[in-house]
This record gives structure tokens, sequence and C-alpha cells, in this order.
């Protein structure tokens, strides 16, 4: 009689608070369900296994062990832990996008329904640096050992990996960007893409040679962009807390994991680069925001877009004319130039990317033609199922605050993620699997950033939940994008044997000797001077490697068992090595 008078008084008192417990309980139980039970949660099967009665049996005895906890504060903190950790199980077995946004959209509606006003947690500056040189770290070592561990296991591609770890080797060996796998014989990599950012890295790679330098620098070079996204959370009047908040989302963020995760690119240089110069931008420091408008553009041809819608939001928004006009009509020069060179003595710029708006011969120019004559053509082509997969991704994980604002110069930081990403009909342009998404990604998350702070004092509790749910949010959809990855090393493990009859195989082979090899085993082979690409080449010449792993329509064992071969080593369904007689 005692406990049935104890909860008709608390629902009396506090029903919401009776609301809160029964949900808590409602989520735990469900989690415990999920995880104990062998059967797929998403299928019928589940629930064959379960029985409904037991279910309201654990349901209602929870719901009383909650009842017993007095502090309204713990028991919000239960619910949205309860929340955020069944959604972990959910997506740890099922990682399908808009399945994760299903699960957000749980975490921010309990989120928003609790009440966690009078939770006031403070974090100091040493522990916000701390937390952020952790975060960094974290990301590096994380990131960096699954791609290492595909290369050591020989599952990295020519494209683009294998093009870069030939070409630092040259430039270690000659100073020069040269490679021989990336268009089928010696040229520069600056003919393709203009990007002197490259040497930054070469210093590190001259004392470490091994492509295991290279990624792991990439991750290190992308992460960085912490340091600077802090700096900027200072300048706009951010607590410690939230810049620790932001700091996570940008870790976690899954452009640039994604990014990383397809090995070395100059795109990576993007993300902390376009993060500095906004910081000297707002801090209306000349010298340095030219210094890293350089170092931006100096990244690829096309970095322009960056530099120059930076300097004209700038413009636009903080009246700050002395720096943006220059290098905005700097970035356009130069942008003009670097085109110009790449045409006239390079392979030219990719013009390709875009031919869903290029209706004439004026190149990329018609694309702002086509744009401003029939804008609703622009809108049709930027939107269809993958786009906006793409959108959610780069989106929900910062609960769309990029676009929660009334002041209309912020909808200028949008332009690169628009021209980058959306209007192209260049499919890995929008796949967060890609290395596309750096340069508009630390945008993106810096428009997040004076968007809350713009929020202010009096959104109060409101402004809290918000950043809660995309830190929350940021953790499930890194853990369903990239969770199975980076459960690589099971895997390592498992192909200990077939690794070591690969690497036998490569060590037959001669650095002076001309070889064509298969495009996962080409990256291994980076230090060979004169390396093809097999599946794309017609060169003859004197070593063929061949990865029987997989099998092909271009070539099989056979092909090398004639009298025109000398067999140096072979391994049925691994790995051949074959010398032209």
């Amino acid at each position: 009689m005692y406990i049935k008078s104890r909860y008709i008084s608390y629902f009396k008192q506090d029903p919401a608070g009776l609301i809160t417990r029964l949900a808590a309980s409602w989520l735990f139980v469900s989690e415990l369900y999920l995880i104990f039970t062998p059967e797929p949660f998403n299928s019928l099967s589940f629930f064959s296994k379960n029985g409904f009665e037991i279910f309201l049996l654990f349901l209602f005895t929870g719901f009383a062990a909650l009842c017993a906890v007095r502090s309204e504060k713990a028991i919000n903190l239960m619910m949205i832990a309860a929340a955020f950790s069944y959604c972990i199980a959910a997506v740890s077995e099922y990682s399908e996008i808009y399945f994760i946004l299903g699960c957000s959209v749980i975490i921010a509606a309990v989120v928003h329904f609790s009440k966690i006003s009078d939770i006031k947690p403070s974090l100091s500056v040493k522990m916000l640096w701390i937390t952020g040189i952790l975060l960094i770290l974290i990301f590096t070592l994380a990131v960096g050992a699954v791609c290492c561990l595909k290369y050591k296991n020989h599952w990295t591609p020519c494209y683009d990996f294998g093009i870069f770890a030939q070409m630092f080797e040259y430039m270690k060996e000659t100073g020069l960007p040269l490679t021989t796998c990336e268009r089928d014989g010696l040229l520069s990599h600056f003919a393709v893409h203009f990007s002197p950012i490259f040497y930054l890295l070469l210093p590190f790679y001259i004392l470490m040679p091994s492509p295991v330098t290279l990624l792991v620098g990439q991750c290190l070079i992308t992460a960085s962009g912490v340091i600077p996204l802090i700096l900027i959370c200072g300048n706009n009047k951010l607590s410690n807390l939230s810049a620790a908040a932001f700091s996570l989302c940008y870790t976690l963020y899954p452009a640039f994991a994604g990014g990383c995760g397809y090995y070395l690119h100059e795109n990576n240089f993007l993300a902390p680069l376009v993060l500095w110069l906004i910081y000297f931008f707002e801090k209306d420091r000349l010298v340095p925001v030219f210094i890293f408008g350089l170092l931006t553009l100096s990244v690829k041809e096309d970095a322009a877009v960056y530099t120059a819608v930076t300097a004209l939001y700038f413009i636009f928004a903080r009246k700050n004319y002395k720096c943006s006009v220059s290098l905005f009509v700097f970035s356009v020069v130069y942008f003009l130039v670097v085109t110009w060179v790449l045409s006239a003595f390079g392979d030219g710029v990719m013009t390709g990317r875009y031919d869903n708006y290029i209706y004439d011969d004026s190149g990329l120019f018609a694309v702002i033609k086509a744009t401003l004559q029939n804008p609703l053509y622009a809108v049709q082509q930027s939107l269809n199922q993958n786009k906006l997969k793409y959108i959610l991704q780069m989106l929900l994980p910062l609960m769309f605050m990029p676009l929660r604002t009334k002041r209309a110069s912020r909808l200028i930081l949008l332009l690169p993620f628009i021209l980058v990403n959306i209007m192209t009909n260049y499919v890995y342009q929008y796949d967060i699997y890609y290395q596309y998404g750096f340069g508009s990604g630390a945008i993106l998350i810096y428009l997040s950033a004076i968007n809350y702070a713009d929020m202010g004092a009096d959104m109060g509790t409101e402004r809290k939940k918000t950043l809660l749910c995309a830190a929350l949010c940021s953790v499930l959809i890194f853990l369903g994008a990239f969770g199975g990855r980076l459960n690589y090393w099971g895997y390592y493990e498992q192909s200990a044997d077939q690794r070591e009859i690969i690497d036998a195989a490569l060590e037959l082979v001669p650095r002076e000797a001309s070889v064509s090899c298969c495009t996962f085993l080409l990256p291994n082979l980076y230090y060979v001077k004169e390396l093809y690409q097999m599946e794309t080449t017609e060169k003859k010449t004197e070593y063929y490697v061949v990865d029987f792993r997989i099998e092909s329509d271009r070539y099989c064992a056979g092909d090398f068992m004639g009298e025109e071969f000398k067999t140096v080593f072979y391994e049925e369904g691994v790995v051949g090595v074959f010398r032209r007689v």
C-alpha cells in the first residue's frame, strides 16, 4: 500500500517524471532484448524468440526500480543514455543512412523533452586543449591504422594511392613529382593536378621513406583542423565545453574519415587550411590570411573555390575589405592562370565532371551561364536519391546547424558544398567515402559554430540540447559509416598466410625493371621506377605481377604459362610473378 501510494503521489506531483522513468525503462529493456537476442532486430524472427508478457514484466520491473531514484537530473540523463545506447546497438547491426536518420530523430526527441536545464558542466582551458589533442591522436591512430593495415594486406589500389606512393619516391630521389602509373607513362603529377602542397609532406617522407608515413600523415593533417576550430570557437565566445563538442563533431565527421579511408590525396590539406584561413580572417591578420590563402590555393587548381568564397563572405558579412577583396581577386586570377597552364601544357581541367551543364565550348563558364539562365535546371540536376543521401550525411551530424541562420550573408559559405559536391554529375564528389568533402565539410562545421554562437543565451537550454544532439548523432553516424571498417584487424590476422606469400613474391621484382602490376599490388612496388597498372596499360614490360585473388576478364594464369614468359613465382589463387623471356 505504501509503494502504491508513493507512485500515486509521484503521478500527482510530477506526471512528466513518471513518463520519463517509463521511457527510460522501455529504452533500456528494448536495448537488452536487442543485444541478447541472436536474431536480427529488423526481422520477424526476433519476436518469435521473445514473449511479449516477459517484455512487459521487465519493463515494469525497471520502471519500479527507477521510481526509487529521487534525482530528476539522474533520471533524465539515464533516459538520454538509454536512447543513445539503444540506437548505437541497432546501428551496429544495420547502418543504412535513412535508418540512422530515424535513430537521430529519436535521440533528438528524447533530448528535446528531457529536463537538463540544471545540468551545467564546465571545462577548463587546459582540459579543452587536452581533449583536442586526444581527439587528434585518436583519429590519427584509429583511421591511420586501418589504412596501414589495408596497405600491408595488399588491398590499396593504384588509383589513388599507388600513384602517390610512387610519386613521393620519385620526389625523394629527384625532387620532381613524377609517376609512370598515373597516365601510363612518365610525367609530372602536376600535369594532371597542380598540387605543390605535397612538398610539405616530403621532409617527413625523406626521414621515414614508406607509404605508411603518407597514410598516417594524411590522417594527422586532417585531424589537426581541431586546433583552428577551437580557436575559432574562442573567437566567437563559445564556452570551452561547446568548443570540445564541436571538436568531437569534427573528428567524427563522416566526410573526413571517409576521405582518409580512400588513402592519400591533396584534398586532405583543405580541412585544416580552410579553418586556419577563416581564423585569421576573423582576426583581421593580413599576412597570415595571404599565407594560408596561398597554401590553400596550392592544394589543387579548384581550391580557389574555397579561398574566393571565404573572401566573398568576409566582404559582405564582416566588411573586411582590406584582406577580402585582395584575396578574392587573387584567387580568381590564380584559378584562370593555373587552368590555362593545365590546358596548354598538361592534361587539361577535368570539365567532364560538369558536362551536365556544358552546352557550348565555353568550358566551366557554361556552368555559370546555364545556372543563371535556367536555375530550376540546376535544382533538378542537384537533387536525386544519392545526393540527398550525401546531404544527410553531411548535415545530420551537425543537426542542420549550417542552415539555421537568419543572416543571408552566411548562405555564401554554402557555395562550395553546392558547387563542388551537389551540382556535379561525377558520382565520387557526392560520396563520403572519397576525398571531395574536406573543404566543404570544414566550412559547414564553421557555419555550425557561428550559427550556434548566434543562437545566444536567450535560447538557453534548447541551444545546449542542439549541440548535445549533434555530438550524439556524430557518434551514431560515424559508427554506422565506419564501424565495420575499424574492425579490419580481424581480417588482417586471418590473411597472414596469404600476405606472407605475396610479400615473398614482390621481393623478387627488381627495382630497375619495367613492371606491369595489378592494381591492388601496385602500391607495394612504389619503389619501382617504371611501373604500370596492368588493368589499363598496353605496354610490354619485363615483369608482370598478377593478382589472382580477383578474377579478371583481361588475364588468367594460362596467359603467362607459355614460352614467352618464365615463371618467377606462382601460388595458385594468390599471386604470380612472370618475366618476359
